[in-house]
């Protein structure tokens, strides 16, 4: 009877871990590979004085599996951007002017695809603390609906290896 046992324990054990390493598989492979953009949740700012001008709007998004090359990597933001447009999100007052960046991260150990803000009192964790991680922005204005992309290919660490910067369709130098 207790061999049964034995064994029966055995098998759920068994089932149990085969099970959970296949679930941790399907995270880890969540995007199955190909590139998925979403925006992080709470990370969306929108701010100005009533004395000022401008109000700036930010935006946050993670970029699982980026292209590789820059070109194509600000290619995908720019479609993106297209199918997502955040001009009608932020309405002003007359008389004020919107500023818009739009900022792209890659998914890191320190930058997980479920990251949050954490502000806690002794630790706090903000999106300016992974700036390592972050991989395309882009910035315009009402005034100057130009858009500003930058493009980095970074090192593991955050070094910036390689750096694109266009304004529209122009690179420039």
């Amino acid at each position: 009877m207790v061999k049964a046992n034995l064994k029966v324990l055995a098998l759920i054990v068994g089932a149990l871990l085969v099970s959970s390493s296949l679930s941790g598989c399907m995270k880890n492979e969540e995007a199955g590979g190909e590139t998925k953009i979403f925006e992080i949740d709470n990370t969306e700012e929108v701010f100005g004085k009533p004395d000022e001008r401008v109000v700036t709007v930010r935006k946050h998004y993670m970029i699982l599996n980026p292209p590789g090359g820059l070109v194509e990597l600000k290619e995908l933001v720019e479609e993106y951007a297209k199918a997502h447009p955040i001009e009608g999100e932020a309405q002003v007052a007359e008389g004020k002017v919107r500023a818009f960046y739009m900022y792209f991260y890659r998914e890191s150990g320190d930058l997980p695809r479920d990251w949050q803000p954490d502000e806690g009192y002794l630790d706090t964790d903000r999106l300016e603390h992974h700036k390592n991680d972050l991989i395309v922005s882009i910035l315009w204005s009402d005034d100057d609906p130009q858009k500003r992309y930058s493009i980095y290919d970074k090192s593991k660490e955050g070094k910036i290896l390689k750096r694109m910067q266009f304004i529209d369709d122009r690179l420039v130098e």
